[in-house]
């Protein structure tokens, strides 16, 4: 994320854990007077079995908002962070640090042989 140590030392973002809810819970639904039901089933016995409320838990990066017009507040934008990309961001970049800094040392070899002529 692009400058996130300013804005974090600006207060304007934070993380946070939270759990989000992926499906609600579903009670079980039985077989009622009026209810085609199969062979080897009677009333009251369950048609569709009760389902658990499925939640995880995820990382979030929360930025503040405001109305670019009268400066006010709106409501904090929220992100879902994946520490896995995060991961392959950072080894990008340091891929990238370690080949500046192979070119750099070639620039600097080069420097000083033409200044030693």
């Amino acid at each position: 994320m692009k400058n996130y140590k300013a804005l974090k030392s600006a207060s304007k973002v934070s993380v946070k854990k939270t759990t989000v809810t992926f499906k609600e819970a579903v009670d079980a639904v039985k077989f009622k007077d009026g209810d085609s039901i199969p062979d080897g089933k009677k009333v009251g016995d369950v048609r569709i079995a009760a389902q658990d409320k499925q939640t995880a838990e995820v990382l979030q990066i929360v930025s503040k908002v405001y109305d670019s017009n009268t400066g006010e507040a709106k409501d904090d934008l929220e992100k879902n962070a994946d520490i896995n990309m995060i991961n392959t961001e950072i080894n990008s970049f340091k891929a990238q640090i370690s080949s500046l800094q192979s070119k750099q040392a070639d620039f600097e070899q080069l420097k000083k042989d033409l200044e030693a002529l």
